[in-house]
């Protein structure tokens, strides 16, 4: 068994061998050799705690210098717990990484004090700084890490208050991440002087914010129409964020991403959502430039839509945005209005699904809502070609495609020729409901086929489910209708 205590021991024995000739020269090279030797114990291996190494400082004047001397090397911190004493113990050791590793309860003043510390020195060799917290904190001081740390790359901050922030990121010209996640709304910052701090950071590549809750939203009076030059960020791939549209507006309307890859957008419930600059971000960032497959996926909390280039893109590009709202008839109007402001729809959907996640068939039919809510969701996806519905919503889709029939029938989805529906019973009120729909598109020489799908237990509606498989037709009214069988059914393979 492994014994920290003999092994030290074997350590100091060490010191007083001949340091002659070569040996005597490389002496200190071999002795930081051994301190390796020595950190790779194997219980802080483990990870359970830092390696230590405020054992060896103790042994002489000698020792303590070279450890000192290598503090990136032996990889020296100073571990915060719950019972460390920080305001007396800090100042006793040198300039050196703080790792704070605590369990509930927290001792918030000992925290604090842990943060304070240095919080007026700059930090020139900082390269990460992640700080996150679950409970109520008081913001970071304007002049935390000396409000420079011109090496930092990685920053990440989880529901913690910082408003200024904006001035240490104008010193952190080597930052390439920010994730700014559970923002307080004591810890707002303007979009103005989000964008400022932004155009200095010609490296960063992953952006991430993130509000707590939609009371941190710009003021109305304060808003400023967007100036005619926008900041590039030559670097930025990736953009994730949530919180209210007019943040979102007023930050895409001063910024370029040329080769952003993905964006990830999550906005809180609200009545009227007016994005007029962002269709144009994500146009002119290049974000989608081929069809691509669309899919709007009702979930119980909030809804989404999800667009995804087509396979072999390379790199994968791909745009998601969700409201956080619940109710169905709310999810379809606050995806509707959208979808109607995203003018590029048109251009590159050609293959739309619709998906969702927890409402089952009997709910459905209990939902109070009009046809054209859906007819408005459906209007600005005039190339889709290809239309699949989940079972759990037919109830309330295929009654609105009823809607669809004399002049009205080229009226939305004019392009539309296969209808996939989900274990679709060819009978009763929705044969009823879809037959005149059929009818209207014959009768308009663009005629639409209705495949029916049948899902066995399990398998998932993916992409590669509907390649290579055989449809069987059979006819039901005048309406002629096929069938796909999925399940165990393997791609490329015909039943």
């Amino acid at each position: 068994m492994y014994n920290a205590t003999t092994h030290l021991a074997d350590l100091r024995s060490a010191t007083y061998q001949d340091r002659s000739g070569a040996a005597g020269r490389n002496w200190a090279r071999n002795k930081k050799d051994i301190f390796d030797f020595y950190r790779e114990g194997e219980f802080w291996m483990l990870g359970r705690w830092p390696w230590p190494w405020h054992r060896l400082v103790h042994v002489c004047q000698r020792w303590r210098y070279l450890v000192f001397a290598s503090p990136l090397h032996l990889n020296l911190c100073l571990r915060c717990t719950s019972r460390t004493p920080a305001r007396e113990t800090l100042d006793v050791w040198p300039p050196l990484p703080i790792e704070i590793f605590l369990v509930y309860p927290y001792d918030v003043d000992n925290i604090a004090a842990t943060l304070q510390h240095r919080d007026h020195e700059p930090f020139p060799a900082l390269t990460l700084l992640q700080l996150s917290t679950d409970e109520t904190t008081p913001a970071l001081p304007d002049m935390f890490l000396g409000g420079s740390a011109p090496r930092l790359q990685t920053l990440a901050l989880s529901g913690i208050p910082f408003p200024g922030l904006p001035r240490l990121l104008l010193s952190t010209s080597e930052l390439s991440k920010i994730t700014l996640e559970g923002i307080p709304h004591t810890g707002y910052i303007p979009p103005e002087a989000m964008v400022t701090c932004l155009s200095a950071l010609t490296r960063l590549t992953h952006l991430l914010i993130e509000f707590k809750s939609p009371a941190s939203r710009p003021d109305r009076r304060g808003r400023h129409p967007p100036p005619l030059t926008r900041v590039i960020l030559p670097a930025l791939e990736e953009l994730a964020f949530r919180g209210v549209s007019e943040y979102l507006e007023d930050l895409v309307a001063r910024i370029d991403a040329p080769r952003l890859d993905t964006l990830h957008i999550s906005f809180f419930n609200q009545l009227i959502f007016d994005i007029q600059h962002l269709p144009y971000f994500i146009g002119h960032a290049g974000i989608l430039r081929s069809s691509s497959h669309a899919k709007v996926i009702f979930v119980k909390d909030h809804v989404e839509i999800k667009l995804d280039p087509p396979k072999g893109t390379d790199p994968p590009k791909k745009l998601k945005l969700g409201i956080y709202c619940g109710a169905v008839d709310w999810q379809v109007w606050s995806m509707a209005q959208i979808c109607n402001q995203f003018s590029f729809l048109p251009s590159i959907v050609e293959r739309l699904d619709i998906q969702v996640s927890y409402l089952d068939p009997e709910s459905a039919r209990q939902v109070d809502m009009e046809d054209t809510q859906w007819l408005e969701l459906f209007r600005p996806f005039t190339a889709v070609r290809t239309l699949r519905i989940r079972r759990k919503l037919q109830s309330l889709i295929v009654p609105a495609l009823q809607e669809l029939t004399g002049e009205r029938a080229m009226e939305v989805l004019p392009a539309l020729d296969s209808l996939y529906l989900e274990e679709y019973q060819p009978s009763g009120s929705n044969q009823q409901a879809i037959e005149p729909f059929i009818a209207a598109r014959r009768d308009s020489d663009h005629s639409v086929a209705v495949h029916l799908w049948e899902r066995s237990k399990g398998s998932e509606w993916e992409e590669s489910d509907w390649e290579g498989v055989r449809v069987e037709r059979v006819r039901i009214g005048r309406v002629r209708m096929g069938r796909v069988r999925m399940g165990r059914v393997r791609v490329g393979m015909t039943p």
